[in-house]
């Protein structure tokens, strides 16, 4: 279960496990080997406050994925509402249902017990984590995506590159095998 305090920038993320739209577990700490990772953590799936955050992430999803990063969406709605909104507003990126309430580690309040009555929900959570699972954006209550995607992509394009730390030998073998 999710720790009671939010973690700071240079922390650890808390990790997660959760279900994902595409119907496979996703793991953050499998995920984030591979490339950074914007997290958009929300309850409401009906408000028009998350569904516009939502499309400026699918907007914005190629500029993230040129700067090596990933986005996924999390939220403890029930997976078939989550995957009617990721089908109804065209999301490139899937949408997590987080049934154990890892949000909460990241400083999503929690919601009341049942539905959430439209405008009171929670504000939603901004985080961005880098390939070492170390948080280098957190933005709870974030205002929109809109708003703070200029401080996501400098947090990202601040992140070394994923083969900034091999050796050079290791490297040119790469580069070797991709030329040949």
């Amino acid at each position: 279960m999710a720790p009671s305090s939010a973690p700071t920038i240079g922390d650890e993320a808390p990790n997660f496990d959760l279900t994902s739209t595409e119907d496979v577990l996703l793991m953050l700490r499998d995920e984030c080997v591979r490339t950074a990772m914007v997290l958009y953590f929300f309850h409401d799936t009906r408000g028009d406050r998350v569904r516009d955050d939502l499309l400026a992430l699918a907007r914005r999803w190629q500029e993230l994925s040129d700067a090596d990063a990933r986005v996924l969406g999390v939220s403890r709605a029930e997976l078939p509402a989550l995957k009617e909104l990721q089908k109804e507003l065209h999301l490139p990126f899937p949408l997590l249902h987080d049934d154990r309430g890892f949000a909460a580690a990241y400083g999503l309040e929690e919601a009341a017990e049942g539905e959430v009555p439209e405008g009171e929900a929670p504000a939603p959570v901004l985080a961005a984590v880098d390939r070492y699972q170390i948080l280098v954006l957190l933005r709870p209550a974030v205002a929109s995506v809109d708003a703070a995607m200029p401080e996501v992509m400098a947090a990202l394009k601040g992140l070394p590159s994923p083969t900034a730390s091999l050796p050079r030998k290791v490297v040119n073998r790469i580069v070797d095998l991709w030329v040949n």
